[in-house]
């Protein structure tokens, strides 16, 4: 039988009126749409083992939505659940699938919109059985280039270097023509600011538009999203002075105030990373598939805020930790349905505990590694460092959502990150069982 891979895309747009996600800042729903949302599909299938990849222009997935819809499309497709691996492109211009909405100045709910995710999975079911269906054999080739053009910065450290590469996976027939080719990069989906109310796939949209222009609707484009907690879209100019904007380091941080980003920058992020791909793409020698491998873990660990100095000021951050904790447990079991609310919660003998998987799918000499939080650039880097396999791409907030894995260095420095993740060594414990993961491949 031999290799197949398949792919599919399905609109996605939620109706106007929907809530929006991703900004706290922003107020009202959704007023209209710029352009389409999408769910895009890789199927694999190597004698007789099957594999799914789904990416899709939203916020995060919860690991129990990720459950919820695998057992669907294992019903409908007959793929194994563990061997699907479900992620998003943290598009902040996409629904609320965290449940922040804050509909009038000055007045913030926390409400969970269940239908957002039904609606969704009804999409995702039909996307995962097209890509199936549409599978043919194929071989596979991949290969890196680091993007020199300044398109991101990071928000926490502007005048850190931050670069990262542009990683590209393709597949062609076995006549050589092109079927469909993996992008990966690492930026935040933040280019349109708060007060956008419009529904739009950001940077992402615009490289799978570059591309198709180039090469046409029948060579199918998924974008998958790499290590980027800390990094953000470049608004200014992209041969900036690093240097300079230490003193504007607000202007980092999205805000009605300060919002620098538009469509046009959006744009440009995007084609410039899709001609780089477009250009790695031409010096790639694709090979017959040999070795297929797709292996996930469950891991299952105690939510703790670690007392690690002996100070007044940890304590206090501790003594918040457990009020915070409280609070969305409190709210998680108030939406506790078929569908819960959208934290990685379970509960067990009276204690907290969090719950989270890592993926790896191994093709060849290529690795897709699965973490599910919005991973800081230092432990994306470290990944990438300690995998035995070069060709590794890392996918952020796949399989689920934890907030912000960052180094526990991190901690002491502060920051809204901290407030959003319920564990502060749980970054470099999950990055650590990835690496794992992958050299045990």
């Amino acid at each position: 039988m031999g290799f197949k891979v398949g792919f599919s895309k399905i609109v996605i747009t939620p109706k106007i009126g929907t809530p929006m996600g991703g900004y706290g800042a922003r107020i009202g729903n959704s007023s209209g749409i710029h352009d389409d949302l999408f769910a895009r599909s890789v199927y694999f299938n190597h004698n007789g083992e099957e594999s799914l990849i789904i990416s899709a222009d939203v916020l995060s997935f919860p690991l129990e939505v990720v459950k919820f819809y695998r057992k669907l499309i294992n019903q409908k497709t007959g793929i194994k659940k563990p061997r699907i691996f479900i992620c998003a492109l943290h598009n902040h211009s996409g629904p609320d699938t965290i449940g922040i909405t804050l509909p009038t100045r000055g007045f913030f709910r926390l409400k969970f919109a269940k239908q957002i995710f039904i609606d969704l999975g009804r999409k995702i079911i039909k996307v995962a059985q097209q890509a199936k269906k549409n599978s043919r054999e194929a071989i596979i080739g991949a290969d890196k280039k680091l993007m020199e053009k300044r398109l991101i910065i990071n928000r926490r450290e502007p005048l850190k270097d931050s670069k990262y590469e542009v990683g590209i996976i393709q597949f062609s027939d076995l006549q050589g023509d092109l079927i469909g080719i993996i992008i990966n990069y690492a930026c935040h989906g933040t280019v349109l600011p708060s007060d956008n109310t419009q529904f739009t796939a950001e940077y992402p949209g615009y490289l799978v538009k570059r591309i198709t222009a180039r090469l046409g609707d029948n060579v199918h484009i998924v974008y998958l999203n790499g290590p980027n907690g800390d990094i953000n879209p470049n608004l200014f100019d992209f041969d900036v002075d690093l240097k300079e904007l230490d003193a504007k380091k607000e202007l980092l941080y999205d805000g009605p105030g300060h919002a620098k980003g538009n469509f046009k920058r959006a744009r440009e992020i995007g084609f410039a990373i899709a001609d780089m791909a477009l250009e790695i793409s031409k010096k790639i020698k694709n090979e017959p598939v040999t070795d297929f491998k797709h292996t996930s873990k469950s891991y299952i660990f105690p939510m703790k805020n670690l007392i690690y100095e002996n100070s007044v000021r940890m304590y206090l951050k501790h003594i918040l930790y457990k009020l915070k904790l409280s609070i969305l447990w409190g709210l998680w079991r108030l939406n506790k349905t078929e569908i819960p609310y959208p934290i990685d919660f379970i509960k067990k003998d009276g204690k907290y505990f969090q719950e989270a998987e890592i993926h790896a799918i191994k093709i060849n000499d290529i690795v897709i590694v699965g973490i599910p939080g919005e991973v800081f650039s230092e432990l994306g880097a470290r990944v990438l460092k300690k995998s035995s396999v070069p060709k590794t791409f890392i996918v952020e907030l796949a399989n689920g959502y934890l907030g912000y894995l960052f180094p526990f260095q991190d901690f002491r420095k502060g920051g809204y990150e901290m407030f959003l993740s319920v564990n502060p060594a749980e970054g470099t414990y999950l990055t650590n069982k990835a690496i794992n993961l992958v050299n045990a491949l």
